[in-house]
């Protein structure tokens, strides 16, 4: 496996990001970007991450947040996205971190590099306790929150999806150098 970079975008990144969008066309794009849409021009986009993280003009629904993309020699493999807080919605589902690899990526290691790269981002941001959740079905992603230190604090039932969740938490501090 090459090295994976995790990291925001920057204009040079318009190229990769498009391609990295041509990955996710069998599924739905929010796995791959909230806020960007076929035709919406690269620099908007960036301003609303930038916009994101600093918690301005936040769209309905989200908190402060950070978008990280995984790169491996130059083509973005995967995103990773970071809430600095929780909402009472994010509390119930959602947590601190999201993460996604494109199709064609996955079973290569890139998800369980990507989060173990979050949890010192999320120590630098107060976060000591990450909570994360999954599909209980969504075995995957359930092995990778485990092997970065994830610890099952509780398996319900989302009404609203119909389906059985895994809430799972991080301590940061044990597995960023002691920040946090």
């Amino acid at each position: 496996m090459s090295e994976l970079l995790l990291r925001p975008l920057t204009e040079s990144d318009e190229f990769a990001f498009i391609q990295g969008a041509k990955l996710w066309a069998q599924d739905e794009l929010s796995w791959y970007a909230f806020d960007w849409r076929p035709g919406l021009p690269f620099a908007e986009y960036l301003e609303r991450l930038q916009k994101n993280a600093a918690g301005l003009e936040l769209p309905e629904g989200f908190v402060p947040n950070t978008m990280l993309y995984g790169f491996v020699d130059g083509q973005i493999v995967g995103r990773l996205h970071v809430r600095h807080r929780l909402s009472e919605a994010l509390k119930r589902r959602g947590g601190h971190v999201g993460y996604a690899v494109a199709p064609s990526f996955r079973s290569r290691g890139y998800a369980q590099s990507m989060l173990m790269l979050a949890i010192p981002i999320c120590a630098r941001l107060g976060i000591s306790d990450i909570m994360l959740t999954c599909g209980d079905e969504n075995a995957a992603s359930c092995r990778v929150i485990e092997a970065c230190g994830g610890r099952l604090t509780e398996r319900f039932f989302d009404e609203s999806d119909r389906i059985w969740v895994r809430r799972y938490s991080i301590t940061a501090s044990k597995l960023s150098g002691g920040a946090g």
